[in-house]
Parts: C-alpha cells; structure tokens; sequence
C-alpha cells in the first residue's frame, strides 16, 4: 500500500515539476534517455529496487506509468493544437521564417522540426486541430 502512495504522489507532485515546460522542448535522443534514466532511478528508490538489479524496468513500468518521452510527446502536441488555433495575428508571428544565415554542418533540432515529426507519428495533420475534442482524443497516451 505504501509504495502505491508514493507511486501516486510521485506522478501527482514530482512529475509534473520535473516536466514543467516540458511542452516547449525540442527533446533530443540523447536527452530523453537522460529524463528516462532520472525517472528510472526515482522509481526504483521509491519501490525499494537496488540500482544494481537490472531488468526491473518492466515491473516499474507495470505501476501504471506511462514513459516520460510519451508525456512531453503529448503535451508538446496539445500546446502545438492551441497555436494551430490561434487568432491569424498571434499565428503570422508564430509561422514567420527567421531571417539569416544557419550554421554550417548539421543543424540542431527546432521545435517546429519536433512538432513535425509528433503529427506524423500519430498521423495528424493542421486542420484535425481545429476539432477540439477528436484531437485530444489523437493525442492522448493510454495509460498501460
């Protein structure tokens, strides 16, 4: 019962802090095994795993958790849908290219590149985000 509680109080007051913002990044590989490794190690301390036992990520994962690339994935997409609805003032200034010159050799990842990739993931296109509900449907990670 007792690591039930702090299951829930980690993914009620922890998570979200560790998240915040998280709807404005351009998460990176090497940087979501970074969040996944973190989430990892606190998990396994509230269960009372050893760091040292490996191949219990699956029973973490059992505990009702969805992964952390997952949640910033989906709410990267719910804050992309409010942008898609914007006034087409507040939109202009959103879609305007930036002017100047990119550096040489491979450019990093934007978070429009990001959003990009997430719609095509889950299949979405621009105009789905104008039906409010079915988007939050589209979006939404179910919870194993």
């Amino acid at each position: 019962m007792l690591i039930k509680l702090k299951v829930k109080i980690y993914r009620t007051v922890i998570r979200p802090v560790f998240m915040y913002g998280a709807e404005t990044w351009a998460l990176t590989r090497k940087e979501g095994v970074k969040l996944e490794t973190t989430e990892m190690r606190m998990l396994k301390q509230i269960m009372g795993i050893s760091l040292l036992e490996r191949g219990e990520n699956d029973k973490i994962r059992r505990a009702d958790l969805v992964k952390i690339a997952e949640v910033i994935r989906e709410a990267r997409l719910r804050w992309n849908g409010h942008v898609l609805r914007m006034d087409e003032g507040v939109k202009r200034a959103w879609e305007e290219p930036v002017r100047g010159r990119r550096s040489r050799g491979r450019q990093r990842f934007r978070w429009r590149d990001k959003e990009k990739e997430d719609m095509e993931r889950r299949g979405l296109v621009e105009d789905d985000a104008f039906d409010r509900g079915q988007w939050s449907r589209r979006i939404r990670q179910p919870t194993p």
